[in-house]
């Protein structure tokens, strides 16, 4: 049986290579002639540019021509027949068989780069009526040809992708006003066939200008605890540049990223030059705003359950004083002076970590179901114990004032269960305003949350001791 066939390759960029590419994919016909068929194509410019395609395998329907070779073609968007060389290897057609191919970019999607590759067949049979067109042959770059003559290469490739969407900010070191920020960025982090990973963000905007495409690759994942991190330093890889950072040719990326156990990705880039060692640039997707913690603020009252006395003697009612200390954003450490459990050992100062607050200016709730109670006792035994139903009810007046406080736990004394409560009593020495009613400086910090002593270069978060939170810019 005399067969036609016409092959119309849609390439829309120029694939220059001096070594063989792979490109694993599926023959699929746009008329359902045929059953969908996965192969893979090995791509090679040679000698005066001309272009080489060998498929491992070519099957439409019942038509099985082996693994086809295309030599010698000077034109990959335009060719006929005549133009290249075409041979075959195994399959079910006959030697008798005659070919014909064309190549055309009529419908302007022409693509084989390095990443991708679209190709589209036309399948005649000769004295019938019946055609095949639009059979297309699309794929993705591979690191090895999948078997069979193709053989691969050793360039990695995306195995994997996962992609999120967050704000973005970026910070130069004391270069700008303020901290440049633009939301619902995507960023794709992406496993590679050599088992290293990737961040790419799709832009960073600068106050300098924005780059785009910025590519973290070789960056090293591990998994604790529930979190995966990503980090490296690396060579960013970036598409368009701001022409400010045309003087900065050594680029550096120092990453530290972390996807929670929520599933949301954070990540801080700090941009150096080997080079200039002045230059520095930070960058953060899922951008929080630094964590400036609330002053530290006491009351006083007493404790019943048991408690040891000014004196040393061992009492189930004493006088204690309650601190709250803010640690992470609505996470607080509380501490109570002069507990002591049955026995008669003295715990000291009894600590609380990782409560939890609630509520809102007038009534804050602190709670904690279960923990560690780390305690200053001597006794080395009980320099820890376990912790149940901890919580503090506080109120507080329009001026930040304590105005009532109670609160209950339970400690476990060695397997013997203590319960103790607690009650603001404001006759009690102790400072009982969360601050003082002044418009002093109490505490400066950075953009980035350190505390510092005086104010930097740059912007500064003030804290005043009348409760107010203010930008102030240092030039």
């Amino acid at each position: 049986m005399k067969k036609i066939f016409t092959l119309l390759v849609l390439l829309m960029t120029t694939l220059c290579v001096t070594a063989q590419q792979y490109y694993k994919g599926t023959f699929h016909s746009k008329l359902n002639e045929f059953s969908d068929y996965e192969t893979t194509v090995a791509v090679t410019q040679g000698e005066g540019g001309k272009y080489t395609l060998v498929f491992e395998s070519v099957i439409f329907g019942n038509d099985d021509f082996g693994k086809c070779t295309f030599a010698g073609i000077e034109n990959y968007k335009w060719a006929g027949g005549n133009s290249f060389t075409f041979s075959n290897e195994g399959g079910n057609l006959g030697a008798a068989t005659k070919y014909y191919f064309e190549l055309s970019d009529a419908l302007g999607k022409s693509t084989i780069d390095d990443e991708k590759i679209y190709i589209t067949f036309k399948y005649f049979q000769v004295n019938t009526t019946k055609e095949y067109r639009n059979v297309v042959f699309e794929g993705t770059r591979t690191s090895s040809g999948g078997g069979g003559g193709t053989g691969g290469d050793d360039k990695p490739t995306i195995t994997a992708t996962e992609q999120f969407t967050a704000d973005v900010a970026s910070e130069f070191q004391g270069g700008q006003s303020g901290v440049v920020k633009y939301p619902g960025v995507v960023a794709k982090v992406c496993e590679w066939s050599d088992k290293t990973h990737s961040i790419e963000i799709a832009h960073i905007d600068t106050e300098k200008g924005a780059m785009s495409g910025v590519l973290l690759k070789g960056l090293e994942k591990k998994t604790v605890d529930g979190e995966v991190t990503y980090t490296g330093t690396v060579e960013p890889e970036i598409e368009t540049l701001p022409n400010f950072y045309d003087a900065y040719v050594n680029l550096k990326a120092k990453v530290e990223a972390r996807i929670d156990e929520g599933g949301d990705l954070y990540a801080t880039i700090v941009f150096t030059d080997e080079s200039e060692p002045s230059f520095k640039l930070t960058a953060w997707f899922n951008y929080q705003e630094p964590f400036v913690p609330a002053d530290p603020f006491s009351v006083g009252g007493g404790l019943v359950g048991y408690t040891v006395t000014s004196d040393g003697d061992f009492s189930n009612n004493a006088t204690t004083i309650l601190t709250f200390t803010e640690t992470a954003k609505n996470v607080y450490t509380l501490s109570l002076t002069n507990v002591a459990i049955p026995n008669g050992v003295d715990l000291g100062t009894v600590s609380f970590e990782g409560v939890q607050r609630t509520g809102d200016d007038s009534e804050a709730s602190f709670t904690s179901k279960k923990g560690k109670a780390k305690t200053t006792a001597t006794h080395p035994s009980y320099k820890e114990l376990d912790y149940t139903d901890f919580e503090a009810i506080v109120g507080f007046d329009a001026e930040k004032k304590v105005t009532s406080c109670t609160a209950k736990f339970v400690i476990d004394n060695w397997d013997e269960s203590v319960a103790y409560t607690f009650n603001y009593d404001p006759t009690v020495s102790s400072v009982n305003t969360v601050v003082a009613a002044d418009g002093t400086v109490k505490h400066i910090y950075t953009l980035t949350g350190a505390k510092v002593t005086s104010l930097q270069r740059g912007v500064n978060i003030v804290r005043t001791a009348d409760g107010r939170t203010l930008k102030v810019l240092k030039k």
